[in-house]
């Protein structure tokens, strides 16, 4: 575990979208706050139509068990021709890791478990490729709070420009700062939610609440750390017929919850 932190990036963008890549800017303002800090940045690409060069050119293939795809890496010389292909002008991504979207679904949960095994801190920032800081300092003042939290949770501008209150009942899957055994121990983002393409952020929560209440670690809200959620919604287009119905009936298989959107029924949204 040599680096301060590792921050790991959820990317996604097809060949429809018409938008600028919007990670470009998420890495600019993390090179601009690293300081003195030896951070590192990891991609989890959930099948971006650029990156599919990697299946012919990566540094490493993992099998995934039980599963038809395979997990592709890009580290040291193979990932700087890449970065310089694609016109990424920092060196603070250190790995790429790709998981072709030969299923179509949203597999944002198996993309980043897998990145999380090949970071290199036990510190792990959480962020969403379009959620860039606004906060100044957010690097320095997360790895300060570490000192003392297992869990440390940024707070969000939406992209209609209001920041969200802690009060909110929502949950959110990015901006989200943990300790990788912590997160281990947790059991990661809940693969199983593939077959639905949502409900990551759900059950990610659910599973913190119930191991934070069960143990003895220490977690924080904080706007020392914040962000701007600058374009949403690209993976919704995976979203399954009869979805709402299917999803809730596997939370309560799982969680004994009978209405994982309703702070009453889960209380990890009742932050």
């Amino acid at each position: 575990m040599n680096n301060d932190l590792t921050i790991i990036i959820a990317h996604y963008l097809s060949s429809d979208n018409q938008i600028q890549n919007p990670l470009i800017k998420t890495l600019e303002e993390i090179y601009k706050q690293q300081n003195q800090f030896n951070i590192e940045v990891i991609i989890a690409d959930d099948g971006s139509d650029y990156s599919k060069g990697i299946i012919e050119n990566h540094s490493k293939i993992v099998d995934i068990q039980g599963d038809p795809r395979n997990v592709y890496v890009l580290e040291k010389n193979k990932l700087i021709k890449f970065l310089d292909i694609n016109n990424f002008g920092n060196d603070i991504i250190k790995k790429w890791v790709y998981l072709p979207k030969t299923i179509k679904c949203m597999s944002k949960a198996r993309i980043t478990n897998y990145a999380v095994k090949e970071a290199n801190s036990n510190k792990i920032l959480f962020l969403d490729d379009d959620n860039y800081f606004i906060s100044k300092n957010s690097i320095y003042n997360l790895i300060d709070l570490f000192k003392i939290y297992d869990i440390v949770i940024g707070q969000i501008k939406d992209n209609n420009g209001k920041i969200r209150k802690f009060t909110s009942n929502r949950v959110q899957g990015t901006t989200i700062g943990i300790k990788k055994n912590v997160f281990e121990n947790v059991g990661g983002l809940g693969e199983w939610t593939e077959e639905f393409s949502c409900g990551v952020d759900s059950d990610f929560w659910i599973k913190l609440y119930n191991y934070y209440i069960k143990n003895n670690i220490k977690a924080c809200y904080t706007n020392k750390i914040s962000t701007y959620d600058s374009c949403s919604k690209r993976w919704g287009k995976f979203t399954t017929l009869f979805r709402n119905y299917k999803i809730k009936k596997e939370f309560f298989k799982r969680y004994k919850c009978n209405n994982y959107k309703n702070k009453k029924y889960n209380l990890s949204r009742n932050k």
